[in-house]
């Protein structure tokens, strides 16, 4: 392709992109950390994360605010080019501030990144989703970039950007000792709980459609994601889909790689690899037991999901979630936790921070012998605080 074809390409992928930003006021909690690193010109800039979560948004008002200019590797019209082709064409052209969406859609990106480094072409920051070849930089260019890694949006930075409801940041030690007057000023929020569990972590979704275009979110991750990672099968799409379903429509529960490998037809050593890399596509959240395993307790994970993958998931096989499964996702999805259970003596679902924490509605009580009680109405009595509030957190 003529490097006049390429510039025009770019530039009409700009103003398409520019279009997605109509009626978004708001930035993301992370905009200005990673907006700083932008404005480096020792490195450039990559993020990760979970496929629909705003990385896209993200990159153009990145490139609004610094004059630059907006393209997606994965544009058709530029298939067949390679990246340094359509970076050096553009910085001829004078345009030397490059935020490209999807970089990893290019046969070797990384190299030619690396290229464009060294012969200071243009400055760059870039989005990828595919966790799989992003998070194994190669050295000499894993120097030139600094990667981070952008989160599904939490319940508090849900609330502010969907809701208007703005509420500061809490740390663990202040919740629990002025966990009442907490609530009296925030109980507002507890009202947007479910609709959190419904569609929260998406922050630009369609609004008609909307859980058609999260689980087609999911098809592009087993098609284009894990089609990347070396050594799976061919019916790894499917078995992807399959491992999903398990996880959505069950209660929580620890999922071992035998009962795995029974569901899919596969053995060990292949579900070790299957989820080594569904895990990396961030599709799925792994959550440990505590401590050293021994023959007393389980050794194997407890799996649960992103928002809003249960409900979606529930949807297109027609039913609904499980409450209890919701609930523990919401504690997981906010805090980095691992969990208790042991299936002998009544124990507490998780520990975080050195304290035991247990999950449930309105009748839960301290019969499991947690440090503190999570749940789902006001209640801070004793030692209970709303569930609402771990997503202040």
């Amino acid at each position: 392709m003529e490097k006049a074809r390429i510039v025009t390409r770019a530039l009409e992928s700009h103003q398409e992109g520019k279009k997605r930003l109509s009626g978004v006021s708001l930035k993301r909690f992370a905009y200005e950390a990673l907006a700083k690193i932008a404005e480096e010109k020792e490195y450039f800039l990559g993020i990760t994360g979970l496929r629909g979560i705003g990385k896209t948004v993200l990159l153009l008002q990145l490139a609004e605010a610094n004059n630059g200019l907006y393209f997606s590797a994965d544009d058709r019209e530029l298939r067949g080019v390679d990246l340094y082709d359509i970076v050096k064409a553009l910085a001829e052209a004078g345009h030397t501030r490059l935020f490209i969406d999807e970089i990893h859609a290019k046969p070797d990106w990384d190299a030619d990144l690396k290229t464009v480094f060294d012969q200071n072409l243009a400055s760059v920051t870039f989005t990828g989703s595919s966790a799989i070849q992003l998070k194994t930089l190669k050295a000499d260019l894993a120097r030139r970039v600094v990667l981070e890694h952008l989160k599904p949006a939490g319940f508090r930075e849900w609330l502010g950007i969907k809701k208007g409801v703005h509420l500061p940041p809490l740390t663990l030690q202040e919740l629990l000792a002025e966990k009442a007057e907490i609530t009296r000023h925030t109980s507002h929020a507890n009202k947007y709980l479910a609709e959190y569990y419904a569609g929260g972590g998406v922050l630009y979704g369609a609004k008609t459609g909307f859980y058609k275009t999260v689980v087609s979110t999911i098809e592009t991750i087993a098609a284009k994601d894990l089609s990347l990672a070396k050594g799976l099968d061919p019916d790894t799409e499917e078995n992807f889909f399959k491992l999903l379903q398990i996880i959505a429509t069950s209660k929580p529960m620890e999922l071992s790689y035998s009962k795995i490998g029974d569901t899919l037809g596969k053995n060990k050593v292949w579900v070790m690899r299957f989820l080594y890399n569904v895990q990396k596509t961030e599709a799925i959240k792994k959550v440990y037991s505590c401590g050293r395993a021994t023959k007393s307790t389980r050794k194997e994970a407890k799996y649960y999901l992103p928002f809003p993958y249960r409900h979606a998931l529930c949807a297109s096989l027609g039913t609904m979630p499980d409450i209890g499964a919701l609930r523990e996702e919401f504690f997981v999805n906010h805090v980095d936790c691992c969990y208790l259970k042991t299936g002998g003596d009544p124990t507490p679902d998780f520990q975080y921070e050195g304290k035991t924490f247990e999950i449930g509605g309105k009748t839960k009580n301290r019969r499991q012998g947690a440090d503190v009680v999570v749940t789902e109405t006001l209640d801070t009595s004793e030692n209970k605080i709303p569930l609402y509030t771990v997503g202040l957190l």
